[in-house]
């Protein structure tokens, strides 16, 4: 009997065990599945803007902040706020560790984002951003409360490499020097400047051997020595002899830069300039996606591609450009934004029927792009504000004049000034004598909402039957927009 009581008192415990087991593992599931649907853990800045005297002009905000984060070598615009009244303001990002530039909205005063910080998981960090004058292009400073040992390295690096860089540009005769003593201080600060965080380490120092090597070609493009007469002795060529070596540019330490990018730009251009390139020419190719097929990194071409991607206005270029190298875009971010992209081109290849937009001119007759068929149509997207729009806007009539005689294309030009100015633009259209068609529209509708249109002037071609011959043709002060306009012209009564 005391055998059997004892085998079940065994069997009751072991019944136990596996539940208390069963329940611990039930726990951990509901725990694991709360965790991965939970939101992912974020970092905070809280941001107080310090400047002008709220009591001087209670109506008065200070500008907005922005929000820039390092990512595939370049300074990514990931957020901006407007101040509160009481000029707070506060980001949440996503981030397991990571650097960060906090700039006034506008801003970007100096030659490069001059206040850094480096956030990790979880943090929550206390910003004052302080500036003397509504007017100031940028924040004068930024102080992190209680900042990690990282952005302290950061912003010592970042102090110091501006310094450097202002000082080359101001004084041009004696750059060469400052990059010896760049490289001189780099190493030191390397060794002086250690933290606990080996990842973070090895980060910054992938960043300081970008940032020197971009010292070096910045040097002759950005410190404002293009065409100048310091770099033509035996001394600039061996200075900037290094930028020759293609390691440059499948280093894939350079995306921990945000000079990166810039850095590709300047060494493509270079390599250009050299083999004898009009400065027109170079200029061109410092814009051009083609330089990726000089890139044998696939992480750097793709960072590449991504960072020439929004400057690609025409689809056919997207097929000549980006689009052999599809299977590179490996991750959902990238697949997404090579997606994206494509789609938004796709609409606006050459041959595409163009968008029949249905607008008013200064009389309110309606006019469509299909009111015009059998006619070359030439757009003009300006507004009265638009320096450089009204700038071209002479030119263009000085152009149409020259095809008066034809009745086979028409200009046109549309106003972005928006339906509420309707009075105002007529009067000014009337004023200034425009002989072109005059249509006005809302900035944010019609055309430039269809073909995304985020900057003025911009001029777009349609051939006799309304199909996109381009929606992003030269400026007419450029010699190649009339040659475009003939061509068009010309190919249109040989079909």
């Amino acid at each position: 009997m005391n055998a059997r009581l004892k085998g079940r008192a065994k069997l009751k415990s072991r019944r136990k065990i596996v539940m208390k087991k069963l329940l611990a593992f039930l726990l951990l599931f509901k725990l694991s599945i709360m965790e991965a649907t939970a939101d992912p853990i974020k970092a905070t800045i809280n941001c107080t803007i310090h400047g002008q005297k709220k009591e001087a002009n209670p109506k008065w905000l200070p500008a907005g902040v922005v929000l820039y984060q390092i990512k595939n070598g370049e300074a990514v615009k990931i957020a901006s706020q407007r101040p509160d009244e009481n000029w707070n303001c506060t980001f949440k990002v996503d981030v397991k560790e990571g650097m960060f530039f906090i700039s006034r909205g506008g801003g970007k005063g100096g030659i490069f984002f001059p206040h850094v910080i480096y956030l990790k998981t979880g943090e929550d960090k206390k910003v004052d951003l302080f500036y003397t004058k509504p007017v100031s292009l940028e924040f004068d400073s930024c102080v992190v409360d209680q900042p990690n040992a990282e952005t302290k390295s950061l912003q010592a690096w970042t102090i110091a490499f501006n310094k450097y860089a202002d000082a080359a540009k101001r004084k041009p005769a004696e750059s060469y020097k400052k990059y010896d003593e760049l490289v001189k201080f780099a190493s030191s600060f390397l060794k002086t400047n250690k933290t606990t965080n080996t990842y973070f380490n090895t980060w910054l120092a992938d960043k300081i051997d970008t940032d020197v090597k971009y010292f070096r070609a910045a040097n002759f493009f950005r410190f404002g020595r293009l065409n100048g007469r310091y770099d033509s002795s035996a001394a600039g060529q061996s200075f900037y002899k290094p930028l020759y070596d293609k390691k440059i540019i499948n280093d894939a330490r350079l995306l921990r830069s945000e000079h990166g990018m810039e850095l590709l730009n300047y060494t493509f251009g270079y390599w250009k300039l050299k083999e004898g390139s009009t400065t027109e020419q170079l200029v061109a190719n410092l814009f051009s996606p083609e330089n990726a097929a000089e890139i044998s990194n696939s992480s750097v071409k793709v960072a590449f591609l991504l960072y020439k991607m929004p400057g690609i206005r025409e689809y056919e270029d997207f097929v000549k450009y980006v689009q052999p190298y599809k299977n590179l875009f490996t991750t959902t971010e990238q697949k997404a934004l090579y997606q994206k992209r494509y789609e938004e081109l796709y609409l606006f290849a050459k041959g595409t029927p163009g968008y029949d937009f249905r607008l008013k001119d200064v009389n309110d007759k309606i006019y469509t792009l299909s009111s015009f068929k059998g006619k070359v149509v030439v757009i003009d997207m300006w507004a009265m504000w638009c320096a450089p729009c009204l700038a071209e806007k002479p030119v263009m009539e000085k152009i149409a004049e020259g095809y008066h005689d034809r009745n086979d294309i028409v200009f046109v030009g549309v106003s972005t000034d928006g339906l509420n100015r309707k009075e105002v633009w007529k009067n000014f259209v009337k004023k200034k004598g425009f002989t072109s068609v005059e249509l006005l529209s809302n900035h944010t509708e019609s055309i430039q909402k269809y073909y995304k249109i985020e900057g003025i002037p911009r001029f777009l071609v349609f051939d006799r039957e309304g199909k996109i011959v381009t929606v992003d043709a030269p400026m007419p002060s450029n010699s190649e927009f009339k040659k475009l306009i003939d061509q068009t012209l010309q190919f249109n009564s040989e079909k």
